[in-house]
């Protein structure tokens, strides 16, 4: 597995961008932004849905709704991520994103890795698209979370870009400048 250099580390926290596919990538969890229903028809859900298998949104669908906040855990299916955490970033498939809403469901994905023990995080942009908000903003909301987070044990966080673009805005959130 290629991925970038690692671009912060603290010592609970290393954050590194990733532009490997995102089956390939070996983490304890792979971060899947979804709404409150467990409908995986949109991205970057439809695309976790493709690669993990169809059977993971069944999973998630028998118990919803999941509250923004909230995240379930699920099998990773195919890809090499051990596990899926599913959180919801809006109410409605497809429905419109705020800044709060990417903090809330950031702020679940820390719950889940630390109840479940889980030392490894993979973490597309979320929230970031026709109904979203800027992408620089999503990617600050993002890291700002990780950053104040203190926890126990060391976490690595690989922030999924899928192109030149989310690693710029990666970059810039990490760097202070978006």
């Amino acid at each position: 597995m290629r991925n970038d250099p690692p671009v912060e580390n603290a010592d609970h926290l290393t954050l590194q961008i990733c532009t490997d596919p995102w089956d390939e990538v070996e983490v304890d969890a792979f971060v899947c932004p979804t709404n409150s229903a467990g409908n995986m028809s949109f991205y970057p859900a439809a695309k976790i849905r493709e690669l993990a298998g169809g059977d993971v949104e069944t999973l998630v669908r028998e118990h919803t709704p999941l509250a923004i906040g909230a995240a379930f855990v699920t099998h990773a299916g195919k890809m090499k991520a051990k596990h899926l955490i599913h959180v919801p970033n809006t109410e409605e498939p497809g429905g419109r994103v705020q800044v709060e809403d990417i903090l809330r469901a950031t702020a679940a994905v820390i719950v889940a890795c630390q109840v479940k023990g889980f030392t490894s995080v993979a973490m597309p942009l979320m929230g970031a698209f026709e109904t979203g908000i800027p992408a620089e903003e999503a990617a600050r909301a993002i890291h700002s979370e990780f950053r104040a987070w203190r926890g126990d044990k060391p976490l690595r966080v690989v922030f999924m870009a899928k192109d030149a673009d989310e690693v710029e805005v990666f970059e810039m959130a990490i760097e202070g400048t978006a």
